[in-house]
């Protein structure tokens, strides 16, 4: 099935903002892993595009039909308002960056991922101790904050980098 891609007119049916050879290009550009197969790479520029709509966004959708988060109105960015059908190419990228993440996620055995710090220790040597996964998990770990997504999209989203909740 052929993804529908959004132009920046608030396709109602729009499922990415890349195409299966966008996110081919990417991954040969930057030296990512992704499936071999067009229906494999559409399914997950479909996923990456689901966890993108989750995110919370500058400014508002041009319209309410629309399937996918962008366009926007309403968005101020570097000293200018851009127009109702502006897609940035960050978005894009991001979306690819994102999809190839999702993937990596997907291949990589659990054993091999790492938890939160739970310690840190110098004394000549460092310690660091991570927190276990369990191997019984189904669920997809979500990807890394600091991982090339995030770099993307982070002039686009409302809060972008550290802040603090006084409580």
């Amino acid at each position: 099935m052929t993804l529908i891609i959004e132009d920046g007119t608030g396709k109602p049916d729009a499922e990415s903002y890349a195409s299966a050879a966008d996110l081919v290009l990417y991954a040969v550009k930057f030296g990512t892993v992704i499936p071999a197969g067009a229906a494999e790479q559409e399914a997950l520029l479909r996923r990456a595009a689901l966890v993108m709509d989750g995110m919370t966004w500058k400014g508002r959708k041009t319209s309410s039909e629309q399937a996918l988060s962008w366009p926007r109105r309403e968005v101020h960015l570097d000293g200018e308002n851009k127009a109702a059908n502006y897609l940035p190419a960050r978005i894009q990228y991001g979306q690819m960056a994102l999809a190839a993440e999702i993937h990596q996620d997907d291949i990589d055995p659990v054993e091999k991922r790492k938890g939160a710090v739970l310690l840190d220790r110098v004394e000549g040597a460092v310690t660091r101790q991570y927190a276990a996964i369990p191997s019984t998990s189904n669920r997809l770990l979500p990807a890394a904050p600091d991982r090339p997504s995030a770099t993307q999209f982070a002039d686009y989203l409302i809060r972008r980098g550290l802040f603090a909740i006084r409580a």
